[in-house]
């Protein structure tokens, strides 16, 4: 006669440094099994908890657990010991100097704002012994912080890279003291020292930095503000105006916001295959197999993506405050005689408006969330500005009225956004609206720009 064999549903059991393997019976509970294994579980101290982190009770039965299931007994009390260590360890070795690298920044950027909106009233009466002697300072106060940030070891390398940006807005800083801007192309040239100024301390820093997700950082900025120094540079020579290159480099902000992540993730070919296409379609001579990367370990992973994430945050960081700094500048001077600039003006607001708005909904991060809606903010009251001044009569009413509209509308879509409404459709909506937006905003900064005017000279010429 044939014994009946009862049915057991299979585990596994981490407690401390130990994996046991077992098997129970359907009709015995979780309890009677960790008994069995001569694990004692005090209650309100110990308890189990499945792969996703959820507790399971003692009391379930062998036939709900999982066929494979991993189970940790968790003790509290230790757990416990090892956060209130932890925090007593950070609580001693604070940094509470994050204030001080803000500070620098804000007092920088606000200097750079007064030198490059000023129309010729205080520059005009500063001499060279003044500027140099603020260029000085700036410089040298720029030259100090890097050293001092270089020579940091952060525990949190992504909020020591946006750091950085204070000694590379002081640097910018000293680079626009050192020119007078009451001259012709004054302005614009001062710029272009400033942002060199910048752009060789940020490659520097690259240079110097030990710290991978810091020199990735540091890398990061120095890239972009090359470029923009490119752009100025170019249009000075071109003979363009401050406007114009202004124009130009904010018009650059929403397609580099969204092309920014997709160009981050630095590793060998071997970790990107497309499968589909490898198995659709064999080897050719001209294509060459990438190589594997062998055993990949989590540690190497780990600073890979750290590396991406600071030049994520330090290029989002620096684009949002090209937006903040240049587009006011461009919108200074809105030009109604000419219906091509006036629209490429209007385009450009909107597009960057919108883009700066919803491409943050992408992140989770603060940093990321806010730092360009507070750019959108800053162009928001430009636009204001700009229309306000430059409008009069009947069009005054009309662009007032269209504001009205939209604050509405957009009144009446945040209102069931805030109270936790979602919805695929509106997703969707968005996505398209900002495509639309990120599409627009070149091309329209060109419009702005006056590119037309510019190619009419070299076909006539």
């Amino acid at each position: 006669m044939q014994a009946a064999t009862a049915e057991r549903r299979k585990f596994v059991v981490l407690t401390g440094d130990r994996r046991i393997d077992a098997a129970l019976p359907f009709d015995d509970t979780l309890g009677e099994a960790m008994r069995g294994l001569n694990i004692v579980l005090e209650p309100a101290r110990h308890v189990v908890v499945e792969r996703g982190g959820i507790e399971v009770q003692l009391s379930t039965l062998g036939e709900d657990l999982s066929d494979g299931g991993v189970y940790s007994v968790i003790d509290l009390f230790h757990v416990g010991a090892a956060e209130s260590l932890v925090r007593a360890e950070r609580g001693n070795t604070r940094d509470d100097k994050g204030a001080v690298w803000w500070m620098l920044g804000a007092v920088a950027a606000a200097f750079s704002g007064i030198v490059l909106l000023d129309n010729g009233g205080a520059s005009e009466f500063a001499g060279v012994a003044q500027r140099v002697i603020a260029a000085t300072v700036l410089g040298g106060g720029a030259a100090a912080s890097a050293v001092v940030w270089a020579m940091r070891r952060p525990r949190d390398a992504s909020v020591e890279a946006v750091r950085m940006i204070a000694p590379l807005v002081m640097a910018f800083a000293a680079g626009v003291a050192i020119f007078p801007t009451h001259v012709e192309s004054g302005k614009h040239l001062g710029v272009v020292i400033g942002l060199i100024c910048a752009g060789v301390l940020a490659t520097l820093l690259t240079a110097a930095v030990s710290e991978p997700r810091l020199r990735s950082a540091a890398s990061t900025a120095a890239l972009v503000l090359l470029v923009l120094s490119a752009i100025w540079g170019a249009t000075l020579m071109l003979g363009w105006d401050a406007t114009a290159a202004a124009a130009i480099s904010a018009g650059i902000v929403a397609p580099g916001l969204r092309i920014l992540p997709t160009t981050l993730l630095n590793v060998e070919a071997g970790y990107h295959i497309e499968y589909k296409h490898f198995m659709s379609s064999r080897w050719t001579v001209r294509g060459a197999i990438p190589e594997s990367p062998g055993q990949i370990a989590v540690a190497d992973i780990r600073e890979i993506v750290d590396a991406s994430w600071t030049r994520l945050l330090v290029g989002a960081v620096l684009l949002s405050g090209t937006a903040a700094v240049f587009a006011p500048l461009a919108l200074s001077r809105l030009a109604i005689d000419d219906p091509f600039v006036f629209g490429g003006s209007v385009g450009l607001a909107s597009a960057l408006i919108i883009a700066l708005v919803l491409t943050p909904r992408h992140y989770t991060n603060p940093v990321l969330r806010w730092t360009p809606r507070a750019a959108a903010a800053v162009l928001i009251v430009a636009v204001t500005v700009a229309f306000s001044t430059t409008l009069d009569g009947p069009a005054l009413v009309i662009v007032a009225g269209a504001l009205l509209a939209v604050g509405v509308a957009a009144a009446i879509i945040v209102i069931p956004i805030g109270r936790g409404a979602q919805s695929l459709v509106w997703s969707r909506l968005a996505d398209v609206i900002e495509w639309i937006a990120v599409a627009a905003a070149f091309p329209a900064a060109l419009l702005a720009a006056d590119i037309l005017t510019a190619l009419r000279g070299m076909m006539a010429s």
